[in-house]
């Protein structure tokens, strides 16, 4: 894996608060979502559940990872900050074999959307009822 930000991509430090303030709303549902969850969540909706890791950090409780386009694949990764800090949601991206350059409005969006189809998924395939849909909080 070459794992990247954002920022690697052309255009991509213009697209990075874009991505930052779009998951923070999102984060705030997902961190309610724990390792078992979260494996369930990306098999059902044909990601991956990565274990281990693709960082070595023992703050990381899960990560899963979809891919929009062959062999490009956005990385989420939930790391356990609290009591000391806030929960967070890492979103990291394997480009080592991504057949073409793609743009960083393109990878935003596909980062936004995968991130909304985890929630629906939390409230529809994991049936968690507790949490409020997104609507709520976008």
């Amino acid at each position: 894996m070459k794992l990247v930000n954002i920022r690697f991509f052309e255009g991509g430090q213009a697209h990075e608060s874009f991505v930052r303030n779009g998951m923070k709303a999102r984060t705030s549902i997902l961190k309610h979502v724990n390792r078992r969850e979260a494996e369930i969540l990306a098999e059902a909706l044909g990601g991956f559940f990565l274990h281990p890791p693709p960082i070595e950090d023992s703050s990381i409780e899960w990560a899963v990872a979809f891919e929009p386009v062959k062999n490009f694949k956005i990385c989420y990764l939930m790391r356990r900050n609290e009591p000391e800090f806030e929960d967070e949601l890492q979103i990291l991206y394997d480009v080592e074999e991504a057949p073409f350059s793609i743009p960083a409005e393109d990878v935003a969006d596909f980062t936004l959307l995968y991130a909304n189809a985890m929630i629906y998924g939390v409230r529809s395939i994991l049936g968690r009822k507790d949490i409020p849909g997104i609507s709520r909080y976008l």
